[in-house]
């Protein structure tokens, strides 16, 4: 029930989002700034940088590597181990945390991009060890738990790990992988 108010409540909460943004923005367009976009840096491009890519970098990969995969290590499985589960710990919950909302006046956090470097959705970082993912509109849609010192799986708002993941881009930020260990061309700043 909890997760239905919640829902509810994050629905209704996003309007002139990208106004009160735009102070946090700054800094974190990469189209402004070519050391941004992967398209243009390719150390950020996991396509160009292999070190990056999670297909030939196998400690980045929870596919190849056991202690990175939230079905295998408990510890990082915000089903089990309820710390890092935002539905079970208020600290991590932007319901009750009201300063982790992107739609708030004072929100610093990070953008995610898509492969047209146009703004995806936002990221607030809770702890050290676990982000909170919106949608575009400021919705709640998920989150990342770290689970290597160079990457985050991430989940659904009910703690279901979607076998997505960010990876390092090992200067500015993270690129987003799916199920297969494929870039989505999502990068995040």
């Amino acid at each position: 029930m909890r997760g239905i108010v919640i829902l509810t409540v994050l629905l209704f909460s996003g309007s002139g989002l990208l106004a009160q943004n735009d102070l946090a923005f700054k800094g974190h367009d990469p189209k402004k700034d070519a050391n941004l976009n992967p398209y243009i840096n390719k150390e950020i491009n996991p396509d160009s940088n292999l070190s990056i890519n999670p297909s030939s970098n196998w400690n980045m990969n929870p596919l190849k590597e056991n202690s990175v995969n939230p079905t295998l290590n408990s510890a990082i499985n915000p089903m089990i181990n309820m710390q890092l589960n935002p539905q079970s710990n208020d600290v991590l919950n932007p319901v009750i945390m009201k300063g982790l909302r992107p739609s708030t006046g004072t929100w610093k956090g990070l953008f995610l991009f898509n492969d047209s470097n146009q703004i995806f959705g936002y990221i607030s970082v809770a702890t050290q060890n676990v982000m909170l993912s919106f949608d575009n509109s400021g919705t709640w849609n998920g989150y990342y738990v770290k689970a290597g010192r160079m990457m985050y799986n991430y989940f659904t708002l009910f703690g279901v790990w979607t076998g997505m993941f960010l990876c390092f881009d090992s200067q500015s930020g993270y690129n987003l992988f799916d199920k297969s260990g494929k870039w989505t061309h999502i990068h995040v700043k």
